[in-house]
């Protein structure tokens, strides 16, 4: 009876290591993480520029220390709208929906509109558009390729 108490016993207390351990594993699953480097190799065989770093700490810090960015200004839904999210939401990757791999090529005769709503379907595209508009409108950060793109070691 007692060797059956202590069995119950040690496969409760067993259980609840694994739910606390499953929800830590959750919280870090979400957790936000600073500084990326933006080396898609899924994306682009071979990186002819430098690969640039982004951190999430810098674009989302109130301004003067960053640019006060919220998540959904740079994470959107379908119709390129923002998302109501908060530090720690999960979010999908940028190549869930730009998909597209390499760089797009524009072809003869392509309109402007054209090109910026083909370009989307790229993860170059997608991403570039993103970086770059915000950093051309909101006046602050880099706008330059040089400025993002470090040239790359030899």
């Amino acid at each position: 009876m007692k060797g059956k108490r202590i069995f119950l016993l040690l496969a409760i207390v067993g259980v609840a290591m694994f739910l606390f351990g499953a929800s830590i594993n959750a919280k870090e699953a979400c957790a936000v993480i600073d500084v990326i480097e933006m080396n898609n190799t899924e994306a682009f065989a071979k990186h002819k520029k430098g690969i640039c770093v982004f951190t999430h700490k810098k674009h989302s810090t109130a301004a003067p220390d960053g640019y006060g960015v919220t998540c959904g200004e740079c994470h959107h839904d379908k119709d390129g709208k923002a998302l109501e999210l908060k530090e720690g939401d999960a979010v999908q990757g940028c190549m869930e929906c730009h998909d597209k791999t390499e760089k797009p090529k524009k072809t003869r005769g392509m309109s402007k509109e054209e090109w910026e709503t083909m370009q989307l379907e790229y993860y170059y595209g997608a991403l570039h558009a993103n970086c770059k508009d915000c950093h051309k409108t909101g006046g602050a950060g880099p706008t330059r390729c040089s400025e993002c793109h470090p040239k790359p070691e030899k």
